[in-house]
């Protein structure tokens, strides 16, 4: 007793020196998620420019954005578990080195070889960072809430709003076109370092560091393979809208305008993430499959407008459908992760994220891929106006998928 008491004591004196509260850490955390997927998408206006200056085709612009996907894909399959053998501030802190490196590789890129080599260090580290954060948003949320989910998708679909129209703007009105947003996002990063180290680290536990580095087989839960697969249709769906806007949706828009056309670009993912983020946080109290089925139809709607402005050459119409887009493109996305992730039991978490992580990022990388090579062969609008019609299918099957199986 006389030894514990006065460590009690000196344990109470010393916790204001410890640095963040659980709550204060809880909203970092969310704030830090935002500024990793304002960096994603700070280069979708800047892309049009890169094509100008080196040539490429826009095969290659997709390929570009691919290559973010796929690496992001593999620091998940990777690295996934990493943070929960080794702790989240370590974990976090590798993360945002190799980020500020990629924004480097970006900033001062001589050729498109470094495009490339800046997208996938971008997606390794986006990919380590996302599985940390997503573990410290539920290690710091208020027990018995679901709050961190709900702040880990609202602070992706903003990040991904407030970085496109923020490098859009910079690239319009700021010198150094393809500079300034890098080396403010790198300034961004380097200032989250010192918050994570204040962070309580929430992992006391640290397992074996080759268990930790083993790769996370994607499965399927048993006898859910139906299931899965129906409810797939909701990535499949809300990803392919994603990649195709971030990688080629602000070439569209910035076609369709003569004044302020790296703004316009910008705009075009801010609309659509930032209407998505909106419908999230309004309705997210919606039961997963409610949200699917609300979704389907207003994405169809938006896809039409899409696919109708891109023929009729009319950037309102576009921004407007645009707008739709992305309430359904939310509510898809939100719904469909809520389902997926309740298929499976606490044992078989990390393997059937996995898969739903690999569902994700294909959807996202290999359509955006094909509209590229399309785009290139057909032009522009004639891509345009099939992605929309494949996405508003993909759209239709989600919803039917609803009814098919419970």
């Amino acid at each position: 007793m006389t030894t514990t008491e006065p460590a009690r004591a000196s344990s109470a004196v010393r916790a204001p020196r410890e640095g963040l509260s659980r709550p204060a850490a809880f909203w970092f955390t969310g704030a830090l998620y935002a500024l990793f997927l304002m960096a994603s998408t700070a280069p979708s206006p800047m892309y049009s420019l890169y094509q100008q200056r080196w040539g490429f085709t826009t095969t290659v612009l997709t390929e570009v954005f691919a290559a973010y996907a796929v690496a992001i894909l593999v620091a998940l399959l990777l690295f996934g578990s990493l943070s929960d053998h080794v702790g989240r501030r370590p974990v976090l802190v590798v993360a945002l080195g190799l980020e500020i490196v990629s924004m480097l590789l970006l900033a001062f890129a001589p050729g498109v070889g470094w495009l490339y080599a800046g997208r996938a260090l971008q997606g390794l580290a986006t990919g380590v960072a996302t599985s940390a954060i997503s573990g410290s948003l539920l290690d710091f949320q208020r027990p018995g809430s679901n709050r961190g989910a709900l702040v880990n998708g609202v602070s992706s679909a903003f990040g991904m709003a407030l970085g496109s129209l923020g490098a859009g703007a910079l690239v319009q009105f700021v010198p150094g076109p393809t500079l300034t947003s890098y080396l403010l996002l790198v300034l961004g990063f380097a200032l989250a370092v010192p918050g994570v180290l204040a962070m309580p680290e929430p992992v006391t536990q640290r397992g074996a560091l080759r268990e930790a580095l083993r790769p996370q087989r994607p499965t399927v839960p048993a006898g859910k393979g139906l299931t899965f697969t129906l409810m797939a249709t909701t990535l499949l769906s809300s990803w392919t809208v994603g990649g195709m806007f971030m990688s080629l949706g602000p070439s569209v828009a910035k076609g369709m305008v003569d004044a302020s056309p790296h703004l316009v670009g910008g705009a075009t993912v801010a609309v659509l993430t930032g209407l998505g983020g909106v419908g999230q946080l309004l309705l997210s109290g919606l039961d997963a499959r409610r949200a699917v089925r609300i979704a389907g139809p207003v994405m169809v709607v938006g896809l039409a407008g899409v696919a109708a402005s891109t023929v009729a050459h009319q950037p309102l119409l576009f921004f407007t459908a645009a707008a739709v887009l992305g309430v359904g493109w939310g509510l898809m996305f939100m719904g469909g992760m809520r389902m997926l992730t309740s298929l499976a039991p606490p044992e078989h978490r990390a393997g059937t994220s996995a898969l739903i992580y690999v569902v994700a990022y294909l959807s996202a990388g290999v359509p955006s891929v094909t509209l590229g090579v399309v785009s290139t062969a057909f032009g522009l609008t004639t891509a345009t106006v099939a992605f929309a019609s494949a996405a508003a299918l993909f759209a239709v099957v989600a919803v039917t998928s609803t009814y098919l199986h419970r």
